[in-house]
């Protein structure tokens, strides 16, 4: 089994863009869990982008907050 992040957006024009990073074996057990807290408690996931240089880690001024929802289909 393999997962993966899937970021998706539009540009001004419409057009789909996203980004897949993918979840090493070693951390898929941490990511359900992880998924499974955020979801079920409802309470909404911070994202941030950490910029690491050698010894030396850097928040970026890019934020957001968002809700993770099931798709019951």
């Amino acid at each position: 089994m393999k997962f993966r992040l899937v970021f998706e957006t539009q540009t001004k024009n419409g057009h789909p863009v996203q980004i897949k990073f993918k979840v090493p074996p070693s951390k898929h057990q941490g990511l359900i869990n992880f998924l499974k807290i955020a979801v079920e408690h409802g309470n909404d996931v911070d994202f941030t982008v950490e910029k690491i240089s050698g010894d030396t880690h850097e928040l970026s001024k890019v934020k957001g907050k968002f809700e993770l929802t099931t798709d019951e289909t």
